[in-house]
């Protein structure tokens, strides 16, 4: 498609609020589209904001207090005004009935149709009927979470926390464009914040800001067929879109209240007494990677390494060579509240042999993966507090690597994974676009490049591949048993490190991506354990990490 798409934008005001105001500044400097028209609510509309009455006052209390408690710079509701930014966009201003439909005449219809709209996306309240709905050329966009009168973003986010659902849903749609009614073409489930209504809808609503963008990128791109793979990709979230939620009685919203302060009561007490850096410890056993059996068998009967008091080690690769068993892990400091980066050397018995840095940097680094290349061996260590993707070389084996280069670079990156697979190098890596609102859990974007120290990496036309804190963070190597590719990953839902999967990945192509869950794994073998998130092994040994708790000790940051 050459040039850019046409925008039209549907608003009830110019007071807007701050997730949909960055929606409008990044189309006005957008490479794929352009805004070419505003469709604002007329002032004198009958419309009146009934829907805020049809919430349950016990509901608004509880939202209001909950954002006094957890509403910061970032709230994504705070109320910003676009006239200086859309000063030389036209608009047109159109009436809604006292019911809440959007009221188009044969003149601001004809006016409308002159501008050939690619895109209408609709930021406002209210019903959308009739033609104005097959004025664009690929249709009228809205958020579903948001609803399509406008009012499901009320309680958008209180569902998942008063039910303490561990993710919660932010999604983009297409209304009424195909036959069969609405159709997702973009979803991304976030981790709900179990304690808070605001903290969850920040995530959802800044994630859905997002989308905006990459859709349009990749509309300008491929087309229909583009937008048609979009919607096949997210087919199981068309049987959900629409779905109405009750909202409770006033003796049950109140109930919802006690509760969910209760809960944040409890996190609060934790706080005092646990740090947010958990105790990881190491454990081994016999297994091969290669056989899913080993990955299903609840590891029972490992042994554990515990490292010296003050730290603990964490996400471990493991090379096996010269009847040793080399451990690379993150050695994180809690007197540091930073890592770096070690490797354990154990006997063919399993002793502990050695413990030896081989990377530290002003930085946090973790997740040391490593591959082999023409018989050296590489490292790329996760580094995203520095906001780089980089590679290091090993010189003299376990212990001497040296930089070799930056593959990427100005993003937050975390657990970036190789696989080599039909002659194409496959990076997988989770970013957070979000700037730490999310956080790095919930997206996982695929590159391809033919060779593993590419300056160019490929950037998959489907990313990101997976949005799903349930099953996105990389959780180890890949690898292949019976001729079937499987993709360790980490489920951060609820909790970061709450459990391991292990995904079946159906298709990895230059165009497209799928992937199936078949397991998942919880440290049910040991009570101690409260999750864990790193599953490697080599030959025949076999190396997971888990988590307890960890109690604030003074000494921590003495020693």
């Amino acid at each position: 498609m050459t040039g850019k798409l046409k925008i039209g934008v549907l608003l009830d005001g110019f007071l807007i609020q701050a997730w949909q105001y960055s929606v409008i500044a990044g189309l006005r400097n957008s490479d794929h589209a352009e805004i070419k028209l505003l469709i604002v609510e007329s002032p004198d509309s009958s419309l009146q904001p009934k829907a805020l009455h049809r919430i349950n006052p016990v509901i608004r209390f509880h939202e209001k207090l909950d954002n006094i408690i957890f509403g910061g710079k970032d709230s994504y509701s705070k109320e910003k005004d676009i006239r200086k930014l859309v000063d030389t966009v036209p608009g047109i201003s159109v009436k809604k009935s006292e019911g809440g439909e959007w009221l188009f005449d044969e003149i601001t219809l004809s006016e409308i149709r002159k501008y050939e709209l690619d895109v209408i996306l609709s930021f406002g309240s209210g019903t959308l009927k009739g033609e104005i709905l097959e004025f664009p050329s690929y249709g009228v966009w809205y958020f579903p979470m948001s609803g399509k009168n406008g009012t499901a973003g009320l309680t958008a986010g209180y569902r998942e926390v008063v039910t303490v659902e561990p993710v919660t849903q932010a999604s983009l749609a297409i209304q009424n464009a195909w036959e069969g009614g609405d159709k997702v073409i973009e979803s991304s489930y976030e981790s709900t914040c179990s304690y808070s209504i605001k903290i969850t809808r920040n995530k959802i609503f800044w994630r859905s800001s997002l989308f905006i963008f990459r859709v349009l990128a990749g509309l300008q791109r491929g087309g229909k067929n583009y937008l048609n793979a979009l919607i096949d990709k997210n087919k199981q979230e068309n049987e959900i879109i629409g779905l109405q939620y009750r909202l409770p009685e006033t003796a049950e919203a109140t109930e919802n209240i006690f509760r969910n302060a209760s809960i944040t009561i409890r996190k609060m007490i934790k706080k005092i007494f646990y740090t947010d850096a958990f105790s990881w410890v190491l454990c081994f056993g016999s297994g091969k990677r290669d056989q899913v059996e080993s990955f299903q068998d609840n590891f029972t009967g490992f042994k554990t390494i515990h490292p010296t008091k003050g730290k603990f080690w964490a996400d471990p690769f493991v090379i096996s060579k010269d009847g040793n068993h080399y451990i690379f892990v993150e050695e994180f400091i809690y007197r540091k509240n930073r890592a770096h980066l070690s490797v354990l050397t154990l006997d063919s018995s399993a002793n502990l042999l050695d413990r030896q840095i081989i990377l530290d940097k002003p930085y946090h680094l973790s997740y040391p993966f490593i591959f082999k290349y023409d018989e050296t061996y590489f490292m790329i260590p996760e580094s995203s507090e520095n906001r780089t993707i980089d590679l290091y070389r090993c010189t003299y084996f376990p212990d001497r690597w040296v930089f070799m280069k930056t593959i990427m670079k100005d993003l937050k990156a975390v657990d970036t994974t190789l696989f080599f697979h039909n002659n194409k190098w496959w990076l997988f890596t989770v970013i957070d676009e979000t700037e730490g609102i999310s956080g790095c859990e919930t997206e996982l974007f695929l590159f391809y490049s033919d060779s593993p120290f590419s300056d160019h990496w490929e950037s998959h036309p489907m990313n990101p591949v997976v949005a799903d804190a349930r099953k996105a963070r990389p959780a180890g190597n890949l690898f292949i048993s019976s001729g079937r590719i499987y993709r360790p990953s980490q489920d951060c839902s609820v909790r970061y490190g709450n459990s391991l999967n292990l995904n079946e990945i159906i298709e990895l192509s230059e165009t497209g991506y799928e992937e199936k869950e078949i397991y998942k794994n919880k440290p049910v073998w040991d009570k101690k354990f409260k999750g864990m998130h790193t599953f490697n092994s080599d030959h025949d040994f076999m190396i997971i990490d888990a988590y307890t708790y960890h109690r604030r000790n003074l000494l921590d940051f003495l020693r």
